[in-house]
């Protein structure tokens, strides 16, 4: 009877041990996708700041994704959509905010998956990053 306990015992400590190693990982690749989330908006929000003649002022609709890539980050391969809409000022005339700039809002959209990594029952995983840009 006692050895029975025992055995339960260690076979449920066991069992949370892999899971907190599985749920540990899994934060880490989140960590990554977010990263690589980021990163995707950074290269955006710079160009857009430093090129007031850049695509990115034109673009106004945001169910059209105005740039898709793949990232490889080995072993995971990382598929990255970003989605550009104008942020519209309801009380200033136009759209346009009191300084008469325009405002747009980035979103960024990232979608992976670790089967192929050795990483099974995670599914697909996804992580969205927002960044607000203003017009030079």
């Amino acid at each position: 009877m006692a050895l029975a306990l025992i055995t339960v015992a260690v076979l449920t400590l066991l069992g949370l041990c892999l899971y907190s190693l599985n749920a540990s990982r899994k934060s880490r690749d989140l960590s990554v996708g977010q990263m690589v989330a980021e990163q995707a908006l950074e290269r955006l929000v710079y160009e857009a700041d430093t090129n007031p003649t850049s695509p990115l002022w034109i673009q106004n609709n945001q169910t059209v994704p105005y740039q898709q890539q793949q990232v490889v980050l080995e072993p995971s391969v990382f598929n990255v959509t970003v989605f550009v809409s104008n942020v519209v000022d309801s009380a200033g005339p136009g759209g346009q905010f009191i300084s008469g700039s325009r405002l747009k809002r980035l979103e960024s959209l990232v979608v992976w998956q670790d089967a192929q990594a050795g990483k099974a029952g995670y599914g697909q995983l996804r992580i969205r990053a927002t960044r607000l840009v203003h017009e030079p």
